[in-house]
């Protein structure tokens, strides 16, 4: 199998009942696709016992999120960063960062196009809990060429009260894999 493709990045805003059980306010999209890496952190412990290797935990810990979208769109970083975007005639479409802002947890879902044996086929992968934090902004001027920079933004996935962190699945097809992320956030109320 070799990855080939990155497209559909879906967010939606998480609420997590007590024994763990996730629940969305819809699928939102993130933006046009450009990069995506989770970067998995793994419990590392070993117990040595009787001069040997009695016991050891490999287990998930967490996982660094990092995006690269086409277009840093306040009207979408806003709600994941738990920022204001003005809506009255004065300044609509402001964005204001507040230091007391505080980021919600959101489901991500997102797909991947892979070759298997010669055929397109498409990954579902779901992350259930993640959340971001502000990101570092690089800017340079244009010089003798045009040299395009995309934003990223960096966050991290955690477990769900019941260990849940992450699910995957493959498809056929393309419209298959984006009904299956899209699924995943569906609000109640859908």
């Amino acid at each position: 199998m070799a990855k080939i493709g990155l497209t559909n990045i879906w967010w939606g805003k998480l609420t997590e009942s007590e024994d763990g059980t996730p629940s969305y306010d819809g699928a939102k999209s993130f933006g046009k696709a450009v990069s995506a890496k989770v970067d998995v952190t793994n419990n590392d412990a070993t117990l040595y016992a009787d001069d040997a290797l009695a016991e050891s935990d490999k287990t998930f810990n967490s996982a660094k999120v990092t995006l690269g979208v086409a277009d840093d769109d306040d009207t979408i970083f806003a709600p994941i960063l738990g920022h204001t975007v003005s809506e009255g005639p004065t300044n609509k479409g402001e964005m204001v960062r507040n230091a007391n802002d505080t980021a919600p947890y959101i489901g991500l879902g997102r797909v991947i196009t892979k070759m298997v044996n010669g055929a397109i086929k498409y990954k579902g992968e779901f992350l259930y809990k993640v959340k971001f934090s502000e990101p570092s902004q690089d800017d340079q001027t244009k010089g003798e060429s045009v040299e395009f920079k995309t934003p990223e933004i960096e966050g991290t996935a955690s477990t769900l009260a019941n260990g849940d962190w992450s699910a995957v699945q493959n498809f056929d097809t393309k419209d298959a894999a984006v009904t299956w992320v899209k699924d995943k956030l569906k609000a109640a109320s859908e």
